[in-house]
C-alpha cells in the first residue's frame, strides 16, 4: 500500500513539473526575439521559480505560471556567506559547452609542472591574441597549460577565418598557428576536420564577443589579455 502511494505521489509530482514547463514554454516562447528557442528549463534553488535557458549563457528565471520572469542575479544566504547561484550557473553551463571540444581539436601548448590549465579562445589577427603567443612561455614556466581554441573574430568564410583553418588543418599546427601570429604569410591546406566554424559557435553561446578570451577549468571566464603573472593569481582565487 505505502509502495502504491509513492508511486501515485511521484506521478503526480512529476505530472505537474511536466505542465509548469509548458505552460513556461508557451509563455516565454512568445516574447523571445524571432529565431531564438527555449533550449533547457529546469528548477532552480528557489521554490516555484524555472531557470530558462534560451542561447543565452544566462538563464531567465520564470515563475511556475511562466507569467513573471527576472534577468539577473540570483543569491542563497548561508550562515557564513551569501551565495552567487547565477555565477554558479553560468560556470557549469560555460563547462557544460566546453565539453563539446574534443582535446584533439585543440592546438596546445602545455607546461611541463602543470598547476593550471586553461583554453584560450583566439583570433591569429588579433594584437592582443598575438602578445599573449609571444608570452607563451612564461606561462608555461608559472605552471599553466595554454590551450587554444579558434574564434575568427571576423566570422566564419572571412579572411582570418581561412588562416586558422589553414592552421588548425596544417602538418604542425603550432608552428602553424606562431607563425601567422608572427604575420607571415603562410601556403595554407584545408581539411574537412578542421573545428573552427563548431568553436567560433560554441564561443558565441558562451558569451564571447572579443579574444583573447580566457576559460578556467572550473568555468570562469577572463576576458581580454592577462599577463602570465595576472592570470595565475586570477586562477589561484
Amino acid at each position: 500500500m505505502k509502495f502504491k502511494i509513492l508511486i501515485n505521489t511521484l506521478f503526480i509530482l512529476s505530472f505537474s513539473v511536466f505542465s509548469d514547463e509548458v505552460a513556461i514554454e508557451e509563455k516565454i516562447s512568445a516574447i523571445l526575439p524571432p529565431g531564438t528557442s527555449i533550449e533547457m528549463i529546469e528548477k532552480s534553488n528557489f521554490p516555484g521559480i524555472y531557470k530558462v535557458y534560451y542561447g543565452d549563457i544566462q538563464p531567465l528565471y520564470v515563475s511556475q505560471d511562466g507569467n513573471f520572469f527576472l534577468y539577473g542575479d540570483m543569491f542563497e544566504i548561508k550562515s557564513s556567506q551569501i551565495v552567487n547561484l547565477t555565477n554558479k550557473d553560468i560556470s557549469q553551463r560555460r563547462i557544460s559547452l566546453m565539453s563539446e571540444i574534443n582535446n584533439d581539436e585543440l592546438i596546445s601548448f602545455p607546461s611541463k609542472n602543470e598547476l593550471y590549465s586553461v583554453t584560450v579562445f583566439t583570433d591569429v589577427d588579433c594584437g592582443y591574441c598575438r602578445k599573449l603567443h609571444k608570452e607563451i612561455i612564461d606561462y608555461n614556466k608559472l605552471g599553466i597549460t595554454i590551450n587554444y581554441a579558434a574564434f575568427p573574430r571576423s566570422g566564419i568564410g572571412t579572411e582570418t577565418f581561412t588562416k586558422m583553418v589553414g592552421a588548425w588543418c596544417s602538418k604542425n599546427p603550432k608552428e602553424s598557428l606562431t607563425n601567422l601570429k608572427d604575420g607571415e604569410n603562410l601556403r595554407l591546406n584545408f581539411c574537412d576536420s578542421q573545428p573552427i566554424a563548431k568553436h567560433y559557435t560554441i564561443g558565441q553561446k558562451l558569451g564571447i564577443t572579443g579574444t583573447p578570451a580566457i576559460i578556467s577549468q572550473d568555468g570562469q571566464l577572463f576576458p581580454g589579455y592577462h599577463s602570465p603573472e595576472d592570470l595565475l593569481d586570477k586562477l589561484k582565487s
